[in-house]
């Protein structure tokens, strides 16, 4: 859907917290797949301000992560947890962080091992080039159907980044692709309609766009 930039996070937060309480409706936990980035840090702040979600039912993973210290801002753990718990997380909750500063392969690897069979609700955000997670236009990941997890090559710093790959995205049971701004309008284009880039894995997902992002689009599944 698109929608008035105004309105925009508290739409995203409306969706994630209605589809979180209709998985635990029918199941005792919710594994919760979080994206980084810029877009999705305010939504964050406003879930846990305006909402007491069960959060020893939720179970916390991320779709990637950049091979940079686990304590600087541009670790998306770092800033994804900051921006979700800022007094620190409260009790219960499983957080399973991707080990971005640890040797990739082996990263990868690990964070394979523990991912369930299907995410419950996957959270996405796009590039203005097209890329999901750190799926970008051209990766050989793009290709990937049988690992979970993959070390890739983004196409800007800091360039080594460990990824979810398609299969992920594409069996999860929810999955929501936030993006706002004029910036992103011709890669919501090319992902909804031409399907030319890496954001095309979602788009039979939900999408939410303010109006800048979405401006390019007509009779699409955003709508």
């Amino acid at each position: 859907m698109v929608v008035d930039r105004s309105e925009f996070n508290t739409r995203a937060v409306e969706w994630i917290v209605s589809t979180i309480r209709q998985v635990l409706e029918k199941a005792d936990y919710c594994h919760l797949m979080l994206a980084g980035g810029s877009t999705p840090l305010p939504i964050y702040q406003q879930l846990t301000e305006d909402h007491d979600l069960p959060w020893r039912r939720l179970i916390l993973y991320f779709g990637d992560e950049r091979c940079v210290p686990d304590d600087t801002p541009e670790n998306n753990g770092f800033s994804v947890l900051g921006a979700l718990f800022p007094s620190g997380p409260p009790e219960g909750v499983t957080i399973h962080r991707m080990c971005g500063e640890d040797q990739p392969d082996e990263a990868a690897q690990a964070y394979e091992s523990i991912l369930p069979e299907q995410i419950d609700v996957l959270l996405l955000g796009m590039g203005a080039d097209g890329h999901t997670a750190s799926l970008f236009p051209g990766s050989a990941a793009l290709d990937e159907v049988t690992r979970k997890v993959m070390p890739v090559i983004g196409n800007k710093p800091p360039m080594q980044r460990l990824t979810v790959t398609p299969p992920v995205i594409q069996q999860a049971n929810h999955l929501l692709l936030m993006a706002q701004g004029d910036d992103k309008a011709d890669a919501v284009r090319w992902a909804l309609q031409d399907g030319t880039v890496p954001a095309a894995l979602a788009k039979d997902g939900d999408w939410l766009l303010d109006s800048l992002a979405g401006r390019s689009i007509s009779n699409s599944p955003a709508e």
